[in-house]
């Protein structure tokens, strides 16, 4: 995965990284990889630094993180954590579901989430519950035909 290739591909992302280059500072960033269950969360943050004063120590000013390709951003962990799994807590959900029960409830889920964005005409919102309930179709698919292979 190339986070930074993501992260250029995300305006809002991108535009949050781009304004904490001002002249006189520089920005540092490590990737730390954290293995979780079947996935790799990555974490990367972004620390800013004044370069002409000799006593000026790094400053955490953004944490990036990623889940396959899903990335979001916070002023810290924690924040940018929240931010990953409120946004795509469906989509993460379905890499770990192989249950047509569990696929079931987490399409009416979805398909609910979708109503009520759709009544409040948030179509940031609407795109993304659709987006949702298209994952969790084609995931339900892909298991029953799972399912059919080995009844046979």
């Amino acid at each position: 995965m190339q986070l930074d290739t993501q992260l250029g591909q995300d305006e809002t992302i991108a535009k949050e990284i781009e304004n904490l280059n001002v002249s006189g500072t520089k920005l540092s960033k490590d990737i730390i990889i954290v293995p979780i269950n079947n996935t790799l969360l990555y974490v990367e943050p972004i620390y800013q630094q004044f370069v002409n004063e000799t006593d000026s120590l790094p400053v955490l000013k953004k944490v990036v993180v990623a889940s396959g390709n899903k990335v979001a951003i916070g002023n810290t962990f924690s924040e940018a954590l929240s931010n990953l799994v409120s946004q795509y807590a469906v989509d993460i959900e379905i890499e770990n579901t192989d249950s047509l029960d569990e696929l079931a409830d987490l399409i009416i889920k979805a398909n609910n989430n979708l109503k009520t964005s759709t009544q409040s005409n948030d179509w940031e919102q609407i795109g993304k519950d659709t987006k949702r309930l298209q994952n969790l179709i084609n995931r339900l698919e892909e298991v029953k035909k799972e399912i059919d292979k080995k009844s046979r």
